[in-house]
């Protein structure tokens, strides 16, 4: 059993709990190396549909601590690229890169490599006290997984940049307002209310929601007539689906559909 993180799967809904409470959470390359498989045991689990990411304790990560950023100053730049950013950037990529809907549950700090974590997720619903930041800059350095591609769409550049360049903290609900959190809820209802988005999605066509995570992550980059062409295709491929017919005879018989992800 890993300390460093705790895996639980609930029905059809599996979490990746960071077990540091005592420090915030803190993020290394040996914990984000357990995150990467544990995304894959999910993935690879037939019967999960969601993935949730929380954080134990007061906080869901406070990135990089102290000691194991004092380390990287005996690091040589090719080290520092093959040997830690091999799973920071590949836990982002993870979880972005995903075909099963993510939710970051953050009920306080998100810093530094933790907010990247949570900003890669496709939804955040977070607690009054939760608490984005990206610190790099106060450290002297930048964001290298993804988050000022990322944040720029979705609260505007304008905002974006006082992150990253003043290092600006966001709390839950001015997190909400910007469209950095989906919901932002009293921290004694956070679980209860990231649980009842996970039932939801749980219960959703898993073909379609992979295929919209697809075309909405692809159309960032991409153009109208491209997205056109790609999203018929999609669109051909799940009209020839089980849950498709399902869903007719569902909507026929009035009742909810049973989606099989076949």
């Amino acid at each position: 059993m890993s300390k460093n993180i705790i895996i639980k799967k609930d029905d059809k809904i599996g979490k990746i709990i960071f077990n540091d409470p005592d420090h915030f959470n803190p993020l290394t390359p040996d914990v984000l190396k357990e995150v990467i498989a544990a995304i894959k045991d999910l993935e690879d689990d037939s019967e999960i549909r969601v993935i949730m990411f929380l954080g134990k304790g007061k906080g869901f990560s406070a990135g990089g601590s102290y000691a194991f950023l004092d380390s990287l100053t005996r690091l040589t730049p090719g080290e520092i690229k093959t040997r830690l950013y091999k799973y920071f950037a590949g836990a982002v990529k993870a979880i972005k890169l995903s075909p099963k809907p993510t939710i970051a549950v953050v009920g306080g700090p998100a810093v530094g490599a933790g907010c990247e974590l949570a900003v890669a997720c496709d939804f955040r619903i977070v607690s009054e006290k939760a608490m984005f930041q990206e610190i790099w800059v106060k450290l002297g350095l930048l964001s290298p997984l993804g988050g000022m591609f990322l944040l720029p769409r979705l609260i505007g550049l304008s905002k974006a940049t006082e992150m990253f360049m003043l290092g600006t903290s966001v709390y839950g609900k001015e997190a909400e307002r910007i469209g950095l959190a989906n919901k932002c809820v009293p921290a004694e209802k956070l679980e209860e209310e990231a649980y009842v988005l996970a039932q939801e999605l749980a219960e959703s066509a898993p073909m379609a929601l992979s295929a919209i995570k697809d075309g909405l992550r692809r159309g960032l980059e991409s153009s109208l007539y491209t997205e056109w062409e790609a999203n018929v295709f999609a669109q051909a491929v799940l009209f020839a689906s089980a849950d498709f017919k399902e869903a007719l005879s569902a909507l026929k018989e009035s009742r909810k559909p049973e989606f099989k992800g076949k």
